[in-house]
């Protein structure tokens, strides 16, 4: 097997060559990190530069031992050799030392020895780095993604979360890694959901203030998110501080499908103090197997398609304010919304198994837990 790091434009076209067969093969899930991919090697977005990055993609070699060619056949996996197997990319922020990252993860069935050996160079590069832990499933920061999906497999996955198949989390765990669980919560009805709140939601709308973000005024409304965020989720695991580029940037990518009550904000008496992030399950517009893309944008702008479900991104409060009742009045301002989109039930992206308010809060608010998801984490031995 051969190990590139991918450095050159013809390597990195490879590398998103590789998922996207993947993705149309397996006709099950959107793929929503393409795009994203595709701006990284571009060299285009700001909150990488403050990380290192180095996408690898491994390569399969000649069929040198009877063993190896009985392991292709036994999963049903033919590879040329020359062909890419797996791929990654091996990440280190500089402001969440402790860990290096193997992120945007894609592998054939039946490469164990290959994935061992993609996680193998990660280890080694954490190692330069005097990393403590390998962390496999996060996207450079938490607010670009988290886990991979470990239940739920037949189902195309929801805008922003991870599709794939079960055999990646099988890769993982044959390594014996320390597993971070994740999970979602989804509600089937939005009919008379929040009635039964009535008396708490007076009481929020009487002492705080609510409005959606403004985009005539962007730059003053990204910075609240930012200091809101970095002010409710510093002690959020891998969480690390945002600087006002970097979500200015995420959001007005956002922003070509969000609509301004896509984020709420709550102030009391003017100051900022919690707000609220949903927006239409964007895949909806996509097929199975599809990247999700420019070209969604404009069925988006121009089909006005139904779009079924709403998803509730990440909602946050000031610790001051978090038993107040805040977090029932966010998300009762989403539901008094989504029948301007013709929205009929919502999911919660994924939450920590850790985060026991949030998963209180969601098991009150919500029909039922919905898909599971998984972080893996691997000790950096001297």
């Amino acid at each position: 097997m051969k190990v590139t790091i991918v450095e050159t434009k013809q390597q990195q076209k490879r590398f998103l060559q590789f998922r996207k067969e993947l993705y149309k093969n397996g006709e099950k899930y959107v793929d929503n990190n393409y795009f994203m991919l595709t701006e990284i090697f571009a060299g285009k977005l700001h909150f990488v530069q403050n990380m290192e990055i180095v996408p690898v993609y491994i390569e399969a070699g000649s069929f040198d031992t009877e063993k190896n060619h009985d392991q292709q056949l036994k999963n049903d996996v033919q590879v040329e050799p020359g062909n890419i197997v797996c791929e990654g990319v091996i990440a280190y922020a500089k402001e969440l030392p402790e860990y290096v990252q193997l992120c945007f993860f894609e592998a054939l069935s039946g490469q164990q020895e290959a994935v061992n050996l993609l996680v193998e160079q990660a280890i080694e590069y954490g190692r330069k780095k005097q990393c403590r832990k390998l962390v496999i499933g996060l996207f450079g920061h938490v607010n670009y993604g988290l886990g991979f999906l470990d239940s739920h497999y037949g189902e195309v996955n929801s805008f922003s979360s991870l599709g794939n198949p079960e055999y990646y989390n099988q890769y993982f765990r044959t390594m014996h890694c320390s597993e971070i669980k994740l999970n979602s919560y989804i509600t089937h009805s939005l009919h008379d959901q929040m009635k039964r709140y009535h008396a708490i939601i007076d009481k929020m709308n009487r002492n705080y203030e609510f409005r959606s973000f403004d985009r005539k005024q962007f730059d003053k409304d990204s910075k609240i998110y930012t200091d809101l965020n970095n002010a409710c989720f510093m002690e959020h695991r891998y969480y690390y501080h945002r600087d006002y580029i970097d979500d200015a940037e995420m959001l007005k990518e956002l922003f070509l499908f969000m609509k301004e009550d896509s984020i709420i904000y709550a102030f009391r008496e003017g100051q900022p103090v919690g707000f609220i992030m949903w927006y239409p399950d964007y895949n909806e517009l996509a097929k199975p197997g599809e990247s999700f893309g420019t070209k969604h944008y404009f069925k988006n702008l121009f089909r006005n398609k139904k779009i079924r479900t709403a998803k509730v991104m990440e909602y946050g409060v000031l610790p001051e304010y978090r038993g107040s009742g805040l977090p029932v009045a966010l998300i009762n301002k989403v539901y008094e919304t989504l029948g301007n989109y013709g929205c009929e039930r919502v999911e919660t992206s994924w939450i920590l198994d850790e985060n026991v308010d949030s998963n209180s809060f969601c098991k009150e608010i919500c029909d039922e837990g919905y898909k599971d998801y998984v972080v893996y984490e691997k000790t950096i031995e001297g």
